[in-house]
């Protein structure tokens, strides 16, 4: 089951709920991912203990990849999700370049990449939650 935190403000708990509720998940023994879309980083610097620039295969590599027209494309399961310290918990780590690449993804059918990148991620774990960067361009 997928979960999305989100909110149109920054700085209200949206990482620090999504990191709390996937690891009560995780303690109840059910295969859990994170996907952090915020380019902050917030949960993947919670989760892994390092910042989400010290990653490689990130959520915005996963992204590009399924933009682009490559016939040997890696799994997402295998190539951007990340094992955690924690027991059942993986994270699909944010980047600061998630920021640019919003417009790509505004493009026609394209928006459907990430959804079909998740159903993907379904098959092999229990629950993702999803932390969400503010909606900043909702506020002007």
């Amino acid at each position: 089951m997928r979960r999305v935190v989100f909110n149109q403000k920054g700085g209200v708990g949206k990482s620090s709920i999504t990191c709390n509720l996937a690891a009560i998940s995780a303690a109840r023994g059910k295969r859990t991912l994170v996907v952090d879309l915020d380019p902050q980083g917030n949960s993947t610097h919670y989760l892994m203990g390092r910042p989400a620039t010290e990653l490689d295969n990130n959520a915005a590599d996963l992204l590009e990849q399924t933009l682009s027209f490559t016939v040997f494309n890696r799994r997402p399961e295998e190539s951007f999700v990340h094992a955690t310290p924690f027991e059942n918990l993986w994270v699909l780590p944010s980047s600061p370049e998630l920021e640019f690449l919003e417009c790509k993804l505004e493009a026609k059918h394209k928006i459907y990449k990430l959804r079909e990148a998740l159903k993907k991620l379904d098959q092999h774990f229990d629950d993702i939650y999803i932390d969400t960067a503010p909606a900043l361009t909702a506020q002007e």
